[in-house]
């Protein structure tokens, strides 16, 4: 009587298992950020794309500290805010949210100056060429101070992954809300009333 031998067995491929766990992974990370980005669009908010590791900004921890010029050269630091609330708005040129808002900005600024609350407003020209950043806030008169971070640095430091981005501090420092998108003037007046 002939005795049948087992086929060899091979080993399962744990490289294809580690391949399928890790794909499935990243597709339920994709679904969430897409179920994410629908909600967002539908409550009519910009979605809000994790900072990197570099990103220091968080609401309830003091802002990173800067130093940047406004276009006459003169420096204008986040310490020389402090006392007072202040909104802090990052932009370029280039990016049609962020010209599109200035003037619910500016309206909003001239406000709350008109009613006298104490209240600072800084438009940070990001990564934008300085002669189309002093035209766009000449053209529209901006009131307000607009400094320019050339090389991004400083948008880096707050984790800004979209223009416009608008962080509201209190008048320590102190981050209370940060708005990725483009936003209105009331929401602007609503936010900024609200700072201590």
């Amino acid at each position: 009587m002939e005795t049948q031998t087992q086929p060899e067995r091979k080993p399962f491929p744990t490289g294809l298992l580690v391949i399928a766990v890790v794909a499935g992974l990243m597709g339920i990370g994709l679904a969430v950020l897409i179920l994410s980005s629908n909600n967002a669009a539908q409550s009519g908010a910009v979605p809000v794309i994790p900072a990197s590791s570099r990103a220091l900004l968080r609401e309830g921890l003091p802002a990173p500290q800067f130093t940047l010029n406004n276009f006459a050269g003169q420096p204008v630091a986040l310490e020389d805010l402090k006392g007072k609330p202040a909104m802090i708005n990052f932009w370029a040129s280039w990016c049609p949210p962020c010209l599109e808002e200035t003037p619910a900005l500016i309206e909003a600024y001239n406000d709350l100056k008109r009613d006298g609350v104490n209240a600072e407003f800084v438009g940070i020209g990001t990564n934008d060429d300085k002669a189309n950043l002093v035209k766009f806030a000449e053209n529209n008169a901006v009131p307000y101070i607009v400094v320019e971070d050339p090389d991004g640095k400083v948008s880096d430091a707050y984790g800004v992954r979209g223009m416009p981005t608008t962080v509201f501090l209190d008048s320590a420092g102190v981050v209370q809300k940060i708005w990725n998108g483009p936003i209105n003037k009331q929401q602007v007046l609503e936010i900024m009333r609200g700072l201590k």
